[in-house]
């Protein structure tokens, strides 16, 4: 796999612009008898998305995603930037993501496999080698923890920019930097013992120091 290009695991992210967001926002917190629905057309591919991209190929996560959206519709009074309605909406899918991570790893310690590791399943829609390579990341990203998967799925798959990841985790941009940066760390010295997985841990050392460029005064 050395010096080919490294199966695609990121999507082109597009969608309403903030005014589009503020607006649903202001109609929800009216409690317009319309917006739910409105919010769930508009914004649950995003969260199945997401949902996807946190937990890897396996079976299909209708029941979180509804779970996410009950937590949003109860809690949309909170929001304070009407703007920032996805971010908002994404910190409620990472939390309920991380809750189900945490089940997931007491269900498997107690009933499943005496290892604990995750199932295999089946990786449609890519060539074998990209299959094969998901499948180890997703092995990897198993065994780390919640946040790490979090702050990894967030910057590296979803290729969030760092506020926005700081603004839906609930946490200081400086704070979420040092924090995916330890995260990176742990997950490169584990990815980096798979040859398989090379291409992808040059990738993410290339976006860190692509980063501390922009970052640095």
């Amino acid at each position: 796999m050395n010096g080919r290009t490294p199966p695609p695991l990121t999507v082109v992210r597009s969608g309403p612009t903030a005014d589009d967001d503020a607006s649903l926002a202001a109609a929800l917190i009216a409690r317009d008898h319309s917006a739910p629905a409105e919010a769930w057309a508009r914004l649950s591919p995003l969260v199945m998305r997401l949902l996807r991209r946190y937990f890897g190929p396996g079976p299909d996560r209708q029941d979180l995603c509804q779970e996410v959206f009950l937590r949003f519709f109860s809690r949309i009074d909170e929001l304070r930037d009407r703007s920032a309605l996805r971010s908002f909406l994404i910190g409620i899918c990472l939390g309920v993501a991380q809750n189900e991570l945490r089940r997931a790893r007491v269900r498997r310690w107690i009933f499943l496999t005496q290892s604990g590791e995750l199932p295999d399943a089946p990786i449609s829609g890519a060539n074998p080698e990209a299959r094969e390579a998901t499948a180890r990341i997703y092995k990897i990203l198993s065994g780390v923890s919640a946040e790490d998967r979090t702050l990894f799925v967030t910057r590296y798959v979803e290729k969030m920019e760092m506020a926005e990841i700081a603004a839906a985790i609930g946490r200081p941009l400086s704070t979420t930097k040092r924090r995916l940066a330890r995260a990176t760390r742990r997950i490169t010295a584990r990815m980096s013992g798979d040859p398989a997985l090379a291409d992808y841990v040059a990738g993410m050392a290339g976006n860190k120091i692509k980063a501390e460029k922009v970052d640095s005064p």
